[in-house]
């Protein structure tokens, strides 16, 4: 063997690549606003480091034999699933499922004192390799399929690293199994696992880092009550120019001091809550939907033609008359909301005109009686806007 590779040498090694993984990872546990499953995954790393640590000392006969392959086995068989339910808890699973953490290791050492297979060297490398290809796969899947739900940019190569680690241990199941002769020895695997598990845990760290970073841009982006995107959010969002074919809508919730004094503070907070949910609920996928301060909400409705952003106004507005609001278990708030839309089949003038000619419909609507949709059609900005009435039916 090449002295590069000496068994014990990368025994060592890979035990101080799993330690300090273990303390990486409990270091961002500790700075982590959502530490799920860090612990677990720390826990299954110095599993593993003290069942591989058994193992070097049990090939010196400095242990007896038959304590350390059963120990080394069961540590390892659970520290593969604990990994596991580590990740899928990291990953955005809220339920644990220790029943198979349990179940594996136990049913393994419960065939193990039956059988006897811990004392073969070949039968008790199987087993662990079986469950870390099982464990490591499993992982790779949890992480893979959240990317959409959560699309931080850790998730692709942890879930790469975690199914090339799998596959290392799935080659040398391979010639173990089928008694292959092959330069891919014990020490080899564990030397490119060391590889593995530094960018594992490297890329954990990142993935609860990213989170934490994507947090705070969320908080600092969505109106705290409504859970919608604020004036900031929306003005990141909507395109650096108006768009020739787009509207922009203002959203004004009537007679909103006078809930706020009939009903209280907590009565009008609920009735926003409603008109928020409601207003998004009927969007369109690219629709720019945000609280533009008080009880007022602007949209951006890109690609539209005048009259599908009349109909599109319109709707919202049928949308929030048919709601009744519930306030303090018994009494019903009926809530209306007029909306000034702006529109232009022009490319030209600035966000500050458009939302100066739609904030002027919105006036317009509240003059003439509310619970009604009013429209600009603006061109040649900012001297010319051209009303069009009022959409109601």
């Amino acid at each position: 063997m090449h002295p590069a590779f000496d068994l014990a040498t990368v025994i060592l090694l890979h035990d101080t690549s799993l330690i300090a993984g273990a303390a990486a990872i409990l270091h961002s546990r500790r700075r982590s606003t959502r530490p799920m499953g860090l612990e677990r995954i720390a826990a299954a790393f110095i599993g593993l480091a003290i069942g591989a640590a058994l193992a070097a000392f049990g090939e010196q006969a400095a242990l007896p034999y038959w304590l350390w392959t059963y120990l080394s086995i069961f540590l390892g068989t659970v520290a593969y699933p604990l990994f596991w339910d580590g990740v899928r808890r990291l990953s955005g699973r809220r339920r644990s499922l220790y029943w198979i953490v349990v179940l594996v290791p136990a049913a393994w050492l419960l065939i193990g004192i039956v059988s006897g297979f811990p004392l073969v060297n070949e039968q008790r490398a199987s087993v662990f390799h079986l469950t870390a290809v099982i464990s490591l796969a499993a992982s790779a899947c949890e992480i893979w399929l959240d990317r959409l739900s959560e699309p931080l940019p850790a998730r692709r190569p942890l879930a790469a690293c975690l199914l090339i680690s799998a596959a290392i241990y799935a080659v040398r199941l391979v010639c173990i199994s089928l008694d292959i002769p092959s330069a891919f020895d014990f020490a080899t695997a564990f030397f490119l696992q060391i590889f593995f598990n530094f960018w594992i845990a490297l890329l954990i760290v990142t993935l609860v880092r990213e989170r934490g970073e994507a947090g705070l841009q969320l908080a600092a982006d969505t109106d705290t009550l409504t859970g919608v995107g604020n004036r900031r959010w929306f003005l990141g969002r909507i395109p650096a120019t108006p768009r020739a074919n787009s509207a922009l809508a203002i959203l004004d919730v009537d007679h909103f001091k006078q809930i706020n004094d009939r009903f209280g503070h907590p009565a009008g907070d609920q009735v926003l809550v409603s008109v928020a949910k409601a207003v998004r609920d009927e969007l369109r996928e690219g629709d720019v939907f945000a609280r533009y301060g008080g009880e007022e909400f602007v949209l951006f409705l890109p690609n539209v033609s005048e009259l599908e952003a009349g109909l599109v106004s319109e709707r919202l507005r049928k949308r929030v008359q048919a709601m009744s609001i519930v306030v303090d278990g018994s009494t019903t708030v009926r809530v209306t909301v007029s909306i000034g839309v702006a529109w232009s089949d022009e490319k030209d003038g600035t966000w500050d005109a458009w939302i100066k000619a739609a904030d002027t419909a919105c006036y317009e609507a509240k003059q003439g009686g509310r619970n009604l949709v009013r429209r600009h059609v603006v061109k040649d900005w900012p001297d010319r806007m051209l009303p069009a009435g009022s959409l109601q039916d």
